[in-house]
């Protein structure tokens, strides 16, 4: 009998290149850079007053002081209240947008009539224009409608807008045509069409611009700044600035644990959607 001889496979060593390992230093670095103000957040409300403006900060609260966050709740100002008022705000806000941003949308992407090019290159050029330049004159509308101080001085203007209406057209523009041109051929009506064809099939499209037009709308400061002017109207981001008091008198640790409840539901949000806002950002840029 010959002896033979089995070759083995020698182990292969994986070698970890020096930019692997610099690219992870840095992202490290800037995870943390974007992480620290939310741990200084959360550390700061669960401090004392006495011990909230320690330098430099203790990242390791002494005793955890849970009743701030009682008392950003029972404080002067409604808090909850406001807090209902931000949602409210927001949710028919939102509601609003995916109502009329992908009818506009689907308009300008698959329909044909006088002046299109024209009204979308006017859309465009309105994103270009400062909301303080046309805050006056919406005021004045606000103001002869009677308005002013109620949620609607908020929610109607905000129902549409430009960018949504150049999001969903961009989500339709992926759609190939020959999906529209069938639904033609077997005879529906353009309504039809973008009711049963078009508007399932930007689905992600539709989660996007709804959690991004509900954030902008929850962290909406300088409007609600003009167009309300009470307590009980107020909406959280005024709250909190009213919660800081005459020359940032306020209890840091209060006004700290505040601002949590205020970010922790719009962080729970982006959370819940990250998934469909990827895929909706992303989809429009893969021709199908």
């Amino acid at each position: 009998m010959s002896n033979t001889t089995i070759a083995r496979p020698r182990a292969s060593r994986t070698r970890i290149r020096p930019s692997v390992v610099v690219s992870v230093i840095v992202l490290t670095v800037g995870a943390f850079g974007m992480l620290a103000p939310f741990l200084f957040m959360i550390v700061t409300a669960l401090k004392s007053a006495q011990h909230a403006y320690d330098l430099p900060p203790n990242w390791i609260p002494q005793e955890f002081r849970w009743e701030n966050f009682a008392a950003a709740v029972n404080g002067p100002l409604p808090l909850l209240r406001n807090m209902f008022n931000s949602f409210l705000i927001a949710a028919l806000t939102t509601l609003g947008m995916l109502i009329t941003a992908p009818m506009a949308g689907y308009a300008f992407a698959h329909l044909r009539f006088p002046g299109r090019n024209s009204l979308f290159v006017l859309l465009l050029a309105s994103l270009m224009v400062p909301v303080q330049v046309t805050v006056i004159p919406l005021f004045l509308i606000m103001r002869n409608l009677h308005l002013i101080d109620t949620p609607w001085s908020l929610i109607l203007p905000g129902i549409t807008g430009a960018l949504g209406v150049f999001m969903m057209r961009q989500f339709f523009l992926v759609i190939p045509k020959e999906l529209f041109e069938a639904a033609t051929v077997d005879g529906a009506n353009a309504w039809t069409t973008y009711r049963l064809v078009a508007l399932p099939l930007v689905r992600n499209g539709l989660s996007a611009l709804g959690i991004v037009t509900f954030l902008a709308s929850w962290n909406a400061y300088f409007a609600p700044s003009v167009f309300l002017n009470s307590q009980d109207s107020a909406t959280l981001p005024l709250a909190l600035v009213l919660m800081r008091g005459p020359f940032s008198t306020g209890q840091l640790n209060v006004m700290m644990a505040a601002t949590a409840l205020a970010v922790i539901p719009a962080l729970v949000a982006y959370l819940f959607a990250q998934r469909w806002i990827i895929a909706g950002l992303t989809s429009s840029a893969v021709k199908g």
